[in-house]
């Protein structure tokens, strides 16, 4: 493997040229931001009300002496009109959540460790106060155009190792005090090579703090110092102070990976550390990250258009306007404090022996000014009068006023409604509305800066720092979730939960999961009383978070303060359960949590019982059982598709239902009628049926009669015929062949068929 290395190497380079390139590089960097940072200072000290005016002008309208006589002061006012529209900026950062968000990026990383990672996150937040670090740096920003603040590894204190280390946000009280290299193109200073963080420490505390310094030696004569470099050092008796740079260098190895034609150099990159003075090294070492940790916020970057960069913020572009305000203001008291103080105009002998009082009478309340009664020519001249002041002169005053204040709106984009004032030309809510936003969208990219490239660069810094920080295996590490709740975990090794304590518990080199309790069977055998037919319990899941495997990526998102979080979503469940009370027992435990009145904790952990018992295994789980945020809100929103799908469905049902309750009520209607019309029929063919069955019994009756009757006449006819037959046979004997007898019709009498011809 083929190594190059870039940069200071401890080993090889002696201190002597270390502190030389710093020193060179230090004065560089002095030169080239020069400019910048006088306006950035100039732009803080308009902070100051009194420091708003020119020193000349004040100067002059703090009255001085014209050939001898003194002239009297004239108003110097200062009004701050632009605290507010910088306070709404400041109080949007502090009103908002900046929240980190670990995602994995790699095959080795995993969803659980990036949350972990997220948890470790939060609590170097709460820890170290990373607000009041970051609002500080955004406070310069807002104001002058750039901030900064840094990330610090220190030991821990509360740690039973005294070699365990912990990950700080801190705040830099003087910003101006840090310096990049002036290579750097990125607007977090990300490819900076190097930088500064300097401070001025009194030289009593210096010797304290470095008592092996040469600043110790009697020899070395600090005056003489002084005149040699006074960039280094400053000062005379008890304000002598020393100039100490915390000097920031980047180190650059490279190594051959890759095979063929994939063969390449990686950059490995190391951060060499040291402290030093304008004449020794007082410290040195390596750091563990690969970035420097100082985080740079920026308010508004100008495009470049010669070789300067230029940064700026609210204050610069504003401060004619917030000037001419000033001076408009004290022209318009100075013309209306005119009004009292108008001189008198008379005679001279009509005030003679009574000069004092007139002399004050324009700072003074006499009860009365006493005058001479003068007659001339038989007429008495009238007493003194007060000359009139031109009023007219306070007009333009208060033009200027209006015209300055709309100059420090335009400025700061900042305008009425945005500073909770009705303006007369802007009646409309919708005009109001407009210019709100027009303010908020005019000040936002001070936010998106903090966000995008601060926090960005911050979460970098510090997600490269937590795998070399917590290293050591076993270490006990506290983590906060979203809600703010601590849960404690150990790092790089194996452990699992005591059941009772639920506190973590290392496990020894092939050491498996512990087994349940005594007297509770986890094979064959009888159970202990009251556990017939359930399953023994599971031994405790064992977990192992492993920080130094995987690549993992952040984004970082603005959302709105806690409080405020939890009180929109508890607005906003409310108004579900409210259209929809039988969520409750799903989102009822969800809707107490956010609330803040006393008992609200206690009635959502009462609903959560009622819910598992109605619901039970609802969500996912984490290892050790319980349910995860991610988990909850998948499930809400897939619950809340669920009750969509099937509100659908409800719909569609209803419909088909009315749809098919006018099919059934027809049908209903035809079944009616065909029964009615059945009935009918039937009561009809049983009419018939009964008439038909008396006809037939009638006719049946007269049958047999009739039958009866023919029967009997058919005796009576047979008998008959046979005595007529007796005749006949009787008359054949005695008549003749030829012999015919007809019937009364002149037929021949015919017998029946099948009989024989008479």
């Amino acid at each position: 493997m083929e190594v190059e290395t870039t940069g200071y190497d401890d080993d090889t380079k002696p201190d002597a040229e270390l502190l030389d390139k710093a020193k060179r590089r230090f004065k560089l960097v002095q030169q080239v931001e020069d400019r910048q940072r006088k306006e950035e200072k100039d732009d803080l000290r308009f902070q100051v009300p009194r420091e708003q005016w020119d020193e000349d002008a004040r100067r002059q309208r703090l009255g001085e002496a014209i050939d001898g006589v003194p002239t009297p002061a004239r108003p110097v006012l200062s009004i701050p009109k632009l605290d507010q529209p910088i306070q709404l900026v400041l109080n949007q950062e502090r009103g908002a959540k900046l929240g980190v968000s670990i995602h994995p990026l790699s095959p080795m990383a995993s969803v659980t460790t990036a949350t972990i990672l997220e948890g470790i996150y939060r609590r170097i937040e709460r820890d170290s106060q990373a607000h009041i670090a970051r609002s500080w740096a955004f406070d310069r920003a807002v104001k002058c155009g750039r901030g900064a603040y840094r990330v610090l590894v220190v030991y821990d204190e509360e740690s039973d190792n005294p070699s365990d280390q912990v990950i700080t946000i801190d705040r830099i009280l003087h910003q101006d005090s840090v310096y990049f290299d002036p290579a750097a193109t990125m607007p977090d200073n990300s490819d900076a090579e190097w930088a500064f963080v300097t401070s001025w420490v009194p030289l009593a505390t210096f010797k304290r703090d470095f008592p092996d310094s040469q600043f110790n030696e009697d020899a070395l004569e600090f005056a003489d110092l002084v005149r040699e470099q006074p960039e280094w050092v400053r000062g005379e008796g008890e304000t002598e102070a020393v100039l100490v740079a915390e000097y920031y260098c980047k180190k650059h190895t490279y190594e051959d990976v890759g095979e063929g034609a994939h063969k390449r150099k990686k950059d490995v990159v190391t951060v060499d550390w040291c402290k030093l003075t304008g004449y020794e090294v007082l410290e040195k070492q390596e750091l563990n990250g690969k970035y420097i940790p100082l985080i740079t916020v920026i308010g508004k970057e100008l495009q470049p258009f010669d070789d300067r960069r230029r940064w700026t913020g609210i204050i610069g572009p504003a401060k004619d306007a917030q000037r001419l305000y000033n001076y408009a203001a004290s022209s318009a008291v100075e013309v209306a404090a005119l009004e009292p103080k108008a001189p008198y105009v008379g005679y001279a002998e009509s005030i003679e022996g009574y000069e004092d009082e007139w002399q004050q009478s324009n700072i003074r309340n006499f009860p009365m000014l006493r005058i001479n009664p003068i007659v001339k020519n038989g007429v008495l001249l009238p007493p003194p009068v007060r000359s009139q002041v031109d009023v007219g002169r306070l007009g333009p005053s208060m033009q200027l006023l209006q015209q300055a204040d709309q100059f420090i709106q335009i400025t700061t984009q900042t305008y009425d409604p945005g500073l909770g004032r009705e303006s007369s030309r802007d009646k409309s809510g919708k005009a109001i509305v407009a210019l709100q936003q027009q303010g908020e969208a005019g000040s936002s990219h001070y936010m998106h800066n903090l966000a995008d490239v601060s926090m960005h660069y911050e979460a970098r810094v510090i997600l490269d720092l937590i795998p070399k920080i917590y290293d050591r295996p076993g270490r006990l590490a506290r983590t906060l979730n979203e809600e703010g709740e601590s849960e404690e975990i150990l790092l790089n090794a194996p452990f699992y939960n005591d059941p009772e304590t639920k506190r973590p518990v290392a496990l020894q080199p092939g050491q498996g999961p512990p087994m349940p309790p005594p007297g509770m069977p986890v094979g064959p055998g009888e159970p202990p009383p009251g556990m017939e037919g359930q399953p023994p319990p599971a031994p405790p899941k064992v977990k192992h978070y492993d920080l130094s495997k995987g690549i993992y990526s952040v984004a970082i998102s603005i959302g709105k303060q806690r409080q405020t979080a939890l009180q929109e979503s508890a607005d906003e469940i409310g108004q579900i359960l409210q259209s929809n009370p039988q969520l409750m027992p799903l989102l009822g435990p969800i809707y107490f949590e956010n609330r803040d009145f006393p008992g609200a904790k206690a009635i959502a952990e009462l609903m959560k019982k009622l819910r598992e018992k109605q619901f039970p295994g609802l969500g996912g789980e984490e290892e050790d059982g319980q349910p995860t945020p991610e988990a909850m809100r998948t499930q809400i929103e897939q619950m809340g598709q669920e009750m969509e799908m099937m509100g659908e469905k409800l719909k569609g049902a209803i419909q088909a239902l009315e749809t098919d309750q006018v099919k059934t009520q027809a049908t209903l209607q035809k079944t009616e009628m065909d029964n009615a019309a059945m009935l009918q029929k039937a009561e009809m063919d049983n009419q018939t049926k009964l008439a038909l069955a008396e006809m037939t019994a009638e006719f049946k009756e007269v049958a047999e009669t009739v039958k009866a009757a023919l029967a009997g006449r058919k005796i009576e006819h047979d008998t008959e015929e046979k005595d007529k037959d007796r005749e006949h046979d009787a008359l054949k004997t005695l008549a003749a062949p030829s012999l015919e007898f007809r019937g009364s019709n002149s037929e021949p009498l015919r017998n029946p068929p099948g009989g024989r011809e008479l």
